[in-house]
């Protein structure tokens, strides 16, 4: 197996029925996907997005303000949101973030990570009954995208990050398991597998914790 990418075929489920699983099978890479929109970027612009991207965590004020005058010339990029959110987050401005990831996907729909945000909130807020539309009823990345071949690590991390908890909320806790076990082996170390695993096997301390707020 290569360090930078392998291909791995994936248990995961679609409705209509919740329980059916689907195998379909494409490529996994580490290596960096580009989209349309930010392709077509000018190469200074790209750059500062790039500077951006790390600025967002580690100074996120800073960050702020040339996002939004980027944002304001790129409206139609939507990693530029993305950035935003990520340095509203780390400002300690949770609604400004919220309205930001909610901007993004009602302009971008069918870009993945304004899907995966903004399907987060929807986790966070226990709003269950939002998740299957957001992804069109298909918790397959392949029926989802069907003209794709690769995804990026991120990418399926970030989707089965969300749909594993979302099945174990529904109670369909075998394939909450399924999608734990792909999701160790792809990112072990992923906060969203650490999630899950928490989620599906808590330890004392954590089953203390849910039974006192029950």
């Amino acid at each position: 197996m290569s360090k930078r990418h392998a291909t791995r075929t994936k248990r995961t489920p679609s409705l209509p029925a919740p329980a059916t699983v689907r195998l379909t099978q494409y490529e996994i890479t580490s290596e960096p996907i580009i989209d349309g929109p930010f392709k077509r970027l000018p190469e200074d612009v790209k750059a500062t997005l790039e500077r951006l991207y790390s600025l967002a965590r580690i100074r996120p004020r800073q960050a702020i303000l040339e996002l939004e005058t980027l944002l304001h010339t790129y409206p139609h990029v939507p990693n530029i949101y993305n950035y935003l959110s990520v340095a509203y987050s780390a400002a300690g401005e949770k609604e400004k973030a919220e309205h930001i990831v909610a901007e993004n996907y009602r302009r971008h729909p069918d870009y993945l990570f304004a899907r995966l945000n903004y399907a987060e909130i929807c986790l966070m807020k226990n709003d269950i009954d939002a998740i299957p539309s957001i992804f069109n009823n298909n918790f397959d990345l392949k029926l989802l995208y069907p003209k794709r071949k690769r995804f990026h690590t991120s990418e399926l991390a970030g989707f089965m990050g969300i749909i594993g908890p979302y099945f174990h909320a529904v109670g369909q806790h075998e394939i909450a398991q399924n999608i734990y076990d792909i999701l160790h082996q792809i990112a072990p170390h992923h906060m969203y597998t650490k999630r899950l695993k928490r989620l599906l096997h808590p330890n004392i301390f954590q089953r203390l914790f849910r039974h006192l707020k029950s």
